[in-house]
């Protein structure tokens, strides 16, 4: 399991989602973790609105839990730079400084800092950092992570993959008091008569093989059945639906197990996801599990 320990934080322009903020900071309280926050040098405020983060904190905990726990104890270190700031910064920040999360709006930036959609593109394929992308809906006390698998093979890759998904979910969802939920989606017969000559010649349909990888990718961890799903559709369509079904507050994808010409010529599933989704992603890089 990869613990975050090192998280660094892009605050394009905090004064529009103070919530980037906030969610960084649950989860670097909640796994005790150093926080770097990277902003605009211009933005002499940001520490004021991690103060009064500190005091909604502080407030909302009185009032829930019957008790003042005093400000969150957090190693956190404020980089001032300067605008554009590029994908390429990124990448270098993270891998001078060997972060294990990159948190980041999931929208695209605004103009001044350069950053854009294309840049959350060369994120997702470059580097080995994990990469949670939030907007501005805050999080439950208590929610639902829907972890997004592959199963259309059961070797010993892809096993190891899927394990590392569903590891890495139960990771998060422990330190965000949430649960987790298993998504797979395959495509559909394409015609009746090759469905009807699967049946006469026993072969086990997609939906059974399916279901049977998942279930034995779970077997290890205890994942409750009615919190495992598998759903016929393209994944953009699917799991975006199942997202919103199931009140998902993250989706965890992987990135980087595909790098064929069909995935040349399509674009990378996880982009298509991402656009349809409407709640946060953690794009977990596979290439760590190697």
């Amino acid at each position: 399991m990869k613990n975050f320990k090192n998280i660094l934080v892009i605050a394009e322009d905090i004064g529009l989602n103070q919530t980037l903020l906030l969610k960084a900071l649950r989860i670097a309280h909640s796994a005790k973790a150093n926080l770097t926050i990277i902003t605009n040098k211009h933005d002499k405020e940001i520490e004021q609105h991690l103060e009064l983060i500190y005091q909604q904190k502080t407030t909302s905990s009185a009032m829930l839990n019957g008790y003042n726990p005093g400000k969150l104890e957090i190693d956190i270190n404020i980089k001032y730079c300067s605008a554009p700031f590029s994908h390429q910064d990124v990448l270098a920040e993270v891998t001078n400084h060997s972060y294990d999360l990159l948190i980041k709006d999931i929208h695209a930036a605004h103009f001044r800092w350069g950053l854009s959609w294309s840049d959350n593109h060369y994120l997702l394929r470059e580097g080995k950092t994990n990469l949670l992308l939030v907007g501005e809906t805050q999080w439950p006390e208590s929610g639902n992570i829907l972890a997004a698998l592959e199963t259309e093979e059961s070797t010993d890759k892809h096993q190891k993959l899927n394990q590392f998904m569903i590891d890495e979910s139960r990771y998060l969802a422990g330190l965000l008091n949430s649960e987790v939920h298993l998504i797979n989606c395959y495509q559909e017969q394409p015609s009746i008569s090759l469905e009807d000559r699967l049946f006469e010649e026993g072969v086990e349909e997609p939906s059974q093989q399916h279901w049977r990888h998942l279930k034995s990718s779970a077997s290890n961890f205890d994942v409750e059945q009615d919190h495992m799903h598998v759903e016929p559709g393209l994944p953009e369509f699917v799991i975006p639906h199942e997202a919103k079904k199931y009140n998902a507050d993250i989706v965890t994808l992987g990135a980087g197990e595909h790098h064929g010409l069909i995935d040349l010529l399509k674009g990378h599933s996880t982009d298509y996801v991402l656009e349809g989704l409407s709640c946060d992603a953690l794009i977990l890089k596979a290439n760590v599990c190697n």
